[in-house]
């Protein structure tokens, strides 16, 4: 049985529930982990989570395709304060959400106690441009303007989405990731990967999704798309402290070429 056959028997067997349930847990303000293993383990780790949560399901699907162009200023300054570590930074992005249609133009900033905020805007025509609307929005959130950031990164994967059914936690998994640079055709492709990051609030304990990552030996690891992908794409970019993480990903991708 393929991968993706496996996959989407396990989630046929979890209760599938809509966007209204999703947003309740959506946790715009929160704290959270991540974890990068192999492809080969993600349905395993799915039937021993399906017990405890359940699954987004949109349109019959229960596992959503989204695409993504990340901005960054002409010297690239949000990849290299990541690069460096530094806290209040910022990463803008457009979100397509491709079984919804739906377009997000996305401000995501981590402050210097470690906590995420998330901000959106809904575009109503679809496009992934920034104009008068989306610069006042950016200029509302971010210390970035319409005439400082450009295309940065383009990048594709699926996800599921698992929402705790007593608790505020929300997971998802993502795999199928692809990276390209903005308007060429040649991607990065790391189908051999998957991705996981639990969103919280306050503590983290006694939940499954931990126990169940524990067991299958897989350590929490910081880890960023945008920066990994640009480090990947684009060797010429200071990465020192990417290269270890950037040899971990090309391991666990070419176990499962």
């Amino acid at each position: 049985m393929s991968t993706k056959n496996s996959i989407e028997e396990i989630l046929s067997g979890y209760k599938g529930i809509g966007l209204t349930e999703v947003q309740k847990a959506s946790l715009l303000r929160r704290k959270d982990r991540k974890y990068i293993f192999s492809l080969s383990k993600l349905a395993s780790i799915l039937e021993e989570l399906k017990d405890s949560y359940d699954v987004l399901e949109i349109g019959n699907n229960r596992v959503q395709n989204y695409q993504t162009k990340y901005f960054d200023t002409p010297k690239l300054d949000m990849y290299h304060m990541h690069h460096r570590g530094m806290l209040n930074r910022h990463k803008i992005r457009f979100r397509k959400y491709n079984s919804s249609e739906l377009v997000f133009l996305e401000v995501k900033r981590k402050d210097s106690r470690g906590v995420t905020t998330k901000k959106r805007l809904k575009i109503e025509n679809g496009n992934s441009v920034i104009l008068s609307k989306e610069e006042e929005f950016l200029s509302s959130f971010t210390p970035y303007g319409n005439e400082k950031i450009n295309p940065a990164l383009e990048n594709n994967f699926n996800r599921i989405t698992l929402v705790h059914r007593n608790q505020k936690e929300r997971i998802t998994l993502d795999y199928h990731l692809s990276f390209s640079k903005p308007g060429k055709s040649d991607s990065l492709k790391l189908f051999g990967v998957a991705i996981a990051e639990i969103k919280f609030q306050n503590r983290l304990s006694g939940t499954v999704f931990v126990h169940v990552l524990r067991k299958n030996k897989i350590p929490p690891r910081r880890f960023s798309k945008y920066c990994t992908g640009m480090a990947m794409l684009n060797p010429d970019l200071k990465q020192n402290l990417f290269k270890m993480k950037i040899k971990e990903v090309n391991k666990l991708n070419n176990e499962n070429l």
